[in-house]
């Protein structure tokens, strides 16, 4: 299904469609590829810099979050909630030469979002059920230690953490709460991370998966209203990007060449949008 072209603007084009419900976009720099996961097919799709599809890999369950990792891609298995292909471990898979196995599999409830941090851990959102999208539960951050199988919870008691981006500086970490609509900063100190206090409130939808350019700016999926909305470093909104009723923008990423292609999962209609930014994206750590 594919939404009529006068609901994307000018500066949007379809890169890739028919994906199903799609999340946790990750490009990779070395091979020119995107890769997708989609939670009902339950696979991982890679796209070429053309958007053709090149592979596709059968992980189960409902693969959510994405990160490319020195021995391959990452995902954050949720176990097979939000409309996932069947029941699965929860826990964080990888595909290695198109094999998939299992990296972390102890003590997760829903995974949801993933990324390296500075310290080389995997830091992964864990909002234990999706009943916490319409209820008060309580959800973690957990940073994981990939070599010795350790994860450790940082963050505790948020409501529906989803989406996590660290600065540039990598002693700052935004995290996103869904159900209140807010995006939480937090500072690394010697006891670990402390939070700051609300970055943003978003009033027109609520927070899913985000990502940061190297001028400082924010860009914040709201799934459930059809958007990107992008805040300064400051935490200012100063634009929001209308992609259309019912495209769902789940999760974003920079890629390309020069980091300035933006490319926004529209789970709605199965669809990767891509436009372009003035400024190229953050490069990421692992």
């Amino acid at each position: 299904m594919s939404a009529p072209e006068s609901q994307l603007p000018d500066e949007a084009v379809r890169f890739a469609t028919g994906l199903g419900f799609i999340e946790g976009p990750v490009w990779d720099h070395r091979a020119r590829t995107l890769s997708v996961v989609s939670i009902n097919h339950g696979c991982v799709y890679t796209l070429d810099a053309a958007g053709n599809r090149v592979e596709a890999v059968s992980v189960g369950g409902g693969p959510n979050g994405l990160v490319l990792s020195s021995s391959g891609l990452l995902i954050a298995q949720n176990g097979g909630i939000f409309g996932g292909s069947g029941v699965a471990r929860p826990g964080v898979q990888r595909i290695q030469n198109g094999r998939v196995d299992y990296v972390l599999d102890q003590g997760f409830l829903a995974p949801n979002d993933l990324a390296f941090g500075p310290d080389g851990r995997l830091y992964v959102t864990d909002p234990a059920t999706d009943r916490a999208l319409t209820e008060p539960t309580e959800g973690r951050l957990l940073a994981c230690n990939l070599r010795t199988g350790e994860c450790e919870t940082v963050v505790d008691g948020r409501l529906f953490p989803n989406g996590l981006a660290f600065e540039a500086d990598g002693e700052h970490l935004l995290l996103a709460q869904t159900y209140p609509r807010l995006i939480e900063r937090l500072h690394l100190t010697g006891g670990g991370w402390t939070s700051e206090g609300v970055f943003c409130h978003l009033t027109n939808g609520r927070p899913d998966g985000m990502a940061i350019d190297e001028e400082g700016n924010v860009w914040i999926c709201t799934p459930g209203t059809g958007g990107v909305e992008i805040f300064d470093r400051r935490g200012q909104l100063s634009r929001r990007i209308d992609l259309g009723s019912g495209t769902m923008t789940t999760n974003i990423c920079f890629g390309g060449d020069d980091r300035r292609d933006v490319f926004i999962t529209a789970a709605g209609i199965g669809t990767v949008i891509k436009l372009r930014s003035g400024a190229p994206g953050l490069r990421l750590h692992g």
